[in-house]
């Protein structure tokens, strides 16, 4: 992490340094039209891109700025896919120079700079363009300490010692077989065995008498804290002290020194072997991981995060999500991980890669992000995040609603909790999407009962949506459930009205209602108001009851329907945000029948 931009002399393949103009062939007309349409479109889909970048590349492979463009693009999407950054990059070596392709490279570094692979790529390209070995090896240095603790790195160790060798950079070559051993990978042991042969070496150049041997019981707890600086000094003293006695002690120390890390790095490895072993993918894919590799996931992070390596972890996170950026579950528990070490800023920039270059359309993403936002105290945040929440669906659109409303009555902005609603509600109108209105008219009902501990002006909002989707059997069984919980006995005139209106054969807005839910309508509001003491004797001194009485003697066993319709899904909010009950209410739906008590422990259940 935090990897610094690299300046350095390099071979420049074009004469003044720009980019090669293009006097030969255009792209055809159709692989052009095909890019335009594609970033018109916003495309996200991964084969088609890779199909034209190829159909480009192919059609016209000297026409950098159309390259250009389908790179740029396709990248500004799938950063992950090393392989691209290498290719963009090659481009612009052949076409601009060798400087472009840093600039390229060094872009690929901010999007990608815990791959492997990518760090492999560069440095492959660094030993062939770079005219200087410090600036290799400090490319090299830069790819170890962002991918030095990937079981894999061994790939990009392979190309350093080979570069080493060649170049006959034997103090490094030294320093280099050390380092190799302080982390596990997949070549440790081999490693080791370079190790002992490079010992070896010295000592029969330098006539040293000692036989070798390994100590493979305890392990110091010291070798880690055994730093560069003092290695770096022993191998000078090694190689260049002229001093016999200096020599043989340095030799001494350099054994003792990456004996001990192998033996640290091989106790290490026998713990996290089978969590490698069993990471199939170890690249960015668009296609789904299998369960079993997910699940190993899980249990590696498990591990790390009871490590006391808080490097290691991040590593570990990051590396993770190369291969499993497009799952939620791991963005949300690295940042609840960075949380738990206080380490808000980077939470920050994660949540910041998640939801706007890998997750852009998902709205569990967006959720969580405002979750964050207003728990670390910025509510503007968390309002922007709600925002970007993508509301195709009914379902994310009603949530983002609730979610939005709730968070604004948790900041204390009242009066925009409601309006919230109301904006959600008119949205829905002017989109005709009446099925999802009784769903936020029910929310807003309860909102409105949490903000004002009226159960009128609840009661109202249910009515208001009765009136604004007339037939609607789910919002007048929630009016009577509601107005049973909460003062049902002075409710009982308003509610019948309203019921019994709907309901009646004569009446225009009962054309959406048929036969059986006018008549489970009817045993709901008879069985709930027998509770209030006035119940059929009173319905029978009201006209507007008849209708009412005449469906309950119909039947000798009432059938209480509990929502039997298909309805739009209630999305719930945090338990903390519950509605108050009425105690005495809550007593007497204890009498009830099976049916109504079932019911009222739905409702009652419900959180915002």
């Amino acid at each position: 992490m935090g990897c610094r931009t690299l300046t350095m002399e390099v071979h420049n393949l074009s004469a003044d340094g720009n980019c090669a103009l293009n006097n030969q062939e255009q792209p055809q007309p159709c692989a052009r039209e095909k890019l335009d349409e594609m970033i018109a479109g916003d495309s996200l889909d991964y084969n088609s891109w890779k199909s034209l970048i190829s159909e480009i590349e192919t059609a016209s492979p000297d026409d950098i700025d159309t390259i250009s463009v389908a790179y740029d693009y396709f990248l500004s999407k799938f950063p992950l896919c090393h392989w691209y950054w290498e290719k963009y990059a090659y481009h612009k070596v052949k076409l601009c120079g060798a400087p472009e392709a840093v600039k390229i490279f060094e872009r690929g570094v901010k999007a990608v700079e815990c791959s492997v692979g990518f760090w492999v790529d560069y440095f492959k390209f660094g030993t062939s363009f770079f005219g200087d070995p410090y600036d290799v090896r400090r490319l090299f240095g830069r790819g170890l300490s962002c991918v030095g603790k990937d079981y894999f790195c061994h790939v990009l160790w392979d190309g350093y010692l080979k570069y080493e060798f060649n170049q006959e950079g034997w103090s490094f070559l030294a320093q280099s077989y050390i380092e190799a051993l302080k982390f596990p990978t997949k070549k440790l042991h081999f490693y080791y065995d370079n190790f002992k042969k490079f010992v070896s070496n010295l000592e029969e150049e330098m006539g040293y008498e000692n036989s070798w041997s390994i100590e493979v019981g305890s392990v110091s707890t010291g070798a880690s804290k055994i730093n560069k600086d003092e290695i770096s000094l022993v191998i000078k003293d090694l190689l260049d002290s002229s001093d016999r006695s200096i020599k043989f002690k340095a030799l001494d120390r350099y054994k003792s020194i990456g004996n001990r890390f192998y033996q640290e790095a091989r106790l290490l490895d026998e713990e996290i072997k089978s969590f490698e072993t069993n990471i199939r993918r170890r690249y960015f894919h668009v296609t789904p991981l299998d369960d079993d590799e997910l699940t190993n996931w899980h249990h590696y992070l498990d591990f790390i995060e009871k490590q006391e390596d808080m490097d290691w972890a991040v590593k570990l996170y990051e590396r993770c999500l190369i291969s499993c950026a497009n799952y939620p579950e791991f963005w949300i528990r690295y940042v609840e991980f960075l949380e738990s070490k206080r380490g808000y800023q980077l939470a920050i920039s994660v949540l910041d890669r998640a939801t706007q270059i890998f997750l852009k359309n998902v709205p569990e993403i967006h959720f969580f992000n405002a979750r964050f936002k207003e728990q670390i105290g910025d509510a503007d945040g968390a309002r922007a995040a709600l925002l970007l929440c993508d509301a195709k669906t009914d379902s994310n659109f009603i949530e983002s609603v609730i979610k939005q409303a709730n968070m604004e009555k948790r900041l204390g902005n009242l009066a925009a909790a409601s309006a919230t609603y109301e904006k959600g509600l008119k949205i829905a109108s002017d989109k005709q999407k009446l099925h999802i209105l009784p769903t936020l008219y029910f929310h807003f009902a309860r909102l409105t009962f949490m903000i004002t501990s009226s159960a009128d002006a609840a009661r109202d909002v249910i009515i208001r949506g009765i009136r604004h989707v007339p037939h609607c059997r789910y919002l007048l069984e929630e009016l009577i459930k509601f107005a049973m919980m909460h003062e049902g006995a002075s409710q009982v005139n308003i509610v019948e009205s309203i019921i019994a209106d709907a309901i009646s054969p004569g009446s225009d807005k009962s054309e959406g209602l048929n036969a059986k839910d006018r008549e489970d309508i009817s045993y709901l509001y008879i069985e709930s108001f027998s509770l209030t003491g006035l119940g059929l004797d009173h319905a029978s001194k009201s006209q507007s009851s008849a209708h009412l009485i005449k469906l309950a003697e119909k039947e000798q066993v009432p059938v209480l329907a509990v929502n039997n319709d298909v309805q739009p899904s209630l999305v719930l909010e945090e338990k903390s945000m519950q509605m108050d009950d009425d105690n005495n209410t809550k007593e007497k739906l204890q009498r009830l029948s099976p049916e109504v008590t079932v019911v009222s422990k739905e409702y009652a259940s419900q959180g915002p």
